[in-house]
């Protein structure tokens, strides 16, 4: 097989690494939705406040951002203009997802810090309230749902970095010039 032919079906490989990338991320945006609607503790802070509680305009702002980063890499994945016209846009929206999914793991999981502003008394019950799923589900609250995201954001996260392994070299080659 020739080196062009070599790099054509890379570049289609990495195009459909950044399809499935920014499909994950658009998971991550549903799972995001899901909570917003159903967990009525994260509405209310546990009932003590009236709709909505800070926590609450935090999620629905990473929602937000992470629809818009989702729309961007299918996007720009989707334009076949842009892998022979402009390699290094797509590969900085590739890496500007990966960033983007890196720091939304990282405040998800630095929520627990926040325990006291939520009313638990330590650490501890926060966190298995987040990360317990054998517990029958409570009302206003889906157990695994905090799970998920944090699952669906590792796994959207591993595969952004193949995707960015895919590309990160374009650009660097006649094929995608």
């Amino acid at each position: 097989m020739s080196d062009s032919m070599t790099s054509a079906t890379g570049v289609r490989s990495g195009r459909s690494w950044i399809v499935i990338f920014g499909l994950l991320i658009l998971v991550d945006f549903l799972l995001i939705v899901v909570m917003l609607a159903t967990d009525k503790n994260l509405q209310t802070d546990f009932g003590s406040s009236k709709p909505y509680f800070a926590h609450w305009y935090g999620l629905l702002a990473e929602g937000i951002l992470t629809l818009l980063v989702a729309f961007s890499v299918i996007g720009n994945a989707l334009a076949p203009s842009m892998w022979a016209q402009r390699p290094r846009r797509v590969k900085a929206i590739v890496l500007g997802g990966l960033v983007w999914v890196i720091l939304a793991l990282l405040a998800n999981l630095a929520i627990v810090f926040t325990w006291s502003q939520v009313g638990f008394p330590n650490m501890n019950q926060f966190v298995m309230y987040l990360f317990d799923t054998a517990s029958p589900a409570a009302t206003g609250y889906i157990p695994w749902l905090y799970d998920a995201l944090i699952a669906a954001l590792v796994v959207t996260a591993l595969v952004g970095v193949f995707a960015w392994t895919r590309v990160r070299t374009w650009g660097m080659t006649p094929i995608a010039a």
